[in-house]
């Protein structure tokens, strides 16, 4: 079986950060191994006759929360139904505090060319707050770690917009992130998601929203910076050396195809989603006690909706939203159905029209959910 790629999701941390809303909590070693015993079953109910991915994301949680020995098990149950002759791009997600030697090369022999840090930021002031004080300090051992392992390519997450963040607090993290060689730059700005512990924070009183005007003034900064130093924005909150771009959420961008695997991971196959049991308890009774699949629900999306999906992850991109892939999930052109819409916005500096692309513009990336609202309103009538 061939797809684009395959996301694979490990949901176990060392503890939850602050301001975290992905799936993921803390587990005992015999918890996580019986965790491998569950991904081993679904990779062979889900996969019987195999899979050959052009990419492979493992994310979570912390995968390297796992040990060694783990991960040496995870990298034996890909090899038993995954082919990577094809594989263009392998990446891990790595929490700096979490990596040694020996997991950096577990890593390598499982495949991985493409190290993913999460870093979010150099300083232990702002780690602190985010819930990562244990990592202070480890972000350049975990880079050495991983560049020394063999593993070809390296990315580093940052954040800004932190409560009590300045620009120059901001300038350091680019700079300290730079100096390591880093060929790509992710870098998000805060959100408070809802039931995290720090909008409780926020709600309390006991934190600080970023000003809007800083916050727009750091993602600024944030492009002026990395520009200057050959990374060149390609996504609103990524940047990368040419070549560099991370292959795998470019499909996610694109609106392509992806397998996802373990508790909580999505899947998109063909405009349909699906969606696994985000409960790795669930998830593993379901695999080893009832020998089902764990789906927890699937959804078949409206032609309007999956090119509302388009427009929403696409117009993140420097390159825009393809119209061809906009017709072929809508069912329609997209002059006629956002044509007046996407001509008014263009009109105001937002959006730029070519005959085979729609994108944002410098100033539209600011302002990219009004964009899609407008969008979306605008295919109601013609798709009701």
């Amino acid at each position: 079986m061939t797809a684009p790629s395959l996301y694979i999701h490990i949901p176990f941390c060392v503890r939850k950060c602050e301001y975290c809303d992905f799936y993921s909590g803390v587990a005992g070693e015999a918890e996580i191994d019986r965790y491998l015993d569950a991904l081993e079953a679904e990779f062979r109910l889900r996969f019987p006759d195999g899979l050959a991915p052009r990419t492979v994301f493992i994310g979570g949680g912390t995968p390297t929360r796992l040990s060694a020995e783990q991960l040496n098990r995870l990298g034996k149950i890909l090899r038993a139904r995954v082919s990577l002759d094809g594989c263009i791009e392998f990446s891990c997600e790595i929490n700096p505090g979490t990596l040694t030697p020996e997991k950096a090369a577990a890593l390598k022999r499982m495949g991985v060319n493409r190290a993913s840090f999460g870093v979010q930021s150099f300083q232990p002031k702002f780690l602190k707050g985010l819930g990562r004080i244990y990592e202070a300090g480890t972000a350049t051992g975990a880079v050495e770690m991983a560049r020394a392992a063999g593993i070809e390519r390296v990315s580093m997450d940052l954040m800004f917009a932190l409560p009590g963040q300045t620009l120059d607090d901001l300038k350091d993290d680019l700079t300290r992130a730079l100096a390591h060689g880093t060929e790509h730059l992710s870098l998000y700005a805060l959100t408070f998601e809802d039931d995290t512990p720090l909008t409780r924070q926020l709600l309390n009183g006991e934190v600080e929203p970023c000003e809007e005007e800083l916050e727009r003034a750091m993602f600024e900064l944030v492009g002026e910076t990395c520009a200057a130093h050959g990374l060149e924005r390609y996504e609103v909150s990524n940047f990368a050396r040419p070549g560099a771009e991370c292959r795998h959420n470019l499909v996610y961008w694109t609106g392509g195809d992806w397998h996802g695997v373990g508790a909580g991971a999505h899947a998109m196959l063909g405009g349909e989603i699906g969606r696994n049991a985000a409960d790795f308890k669930a998830y593993t009774r379901m695999l080893l006690d009832e020998n089902s699949l764990p789906v927890a629900d699937r959804e078949l999306l409206a032609p309007q909706a999956r090119a509302e999906s388009l427009l929403l992850m696409g117009l993140r991109l420097k390159q825009g939203v393809e119209l061809a892939t906009f017709e072929r999930f809508a069912g329609a052109s997209f002059e006629s159905l956002c044509g007046d819409a996407a001509r008014r916005l263009a009109s105001m500096g937002l959006l730029e029209l070519t005959p085979t692309h729609v994108r944002a513009t410098s100033e539209g990336l600011l302002l990219l959910d009004n964009l899609v609202v407008e969008l979306a309103a605008a295919m109601e009538p013609a798709t009701a």
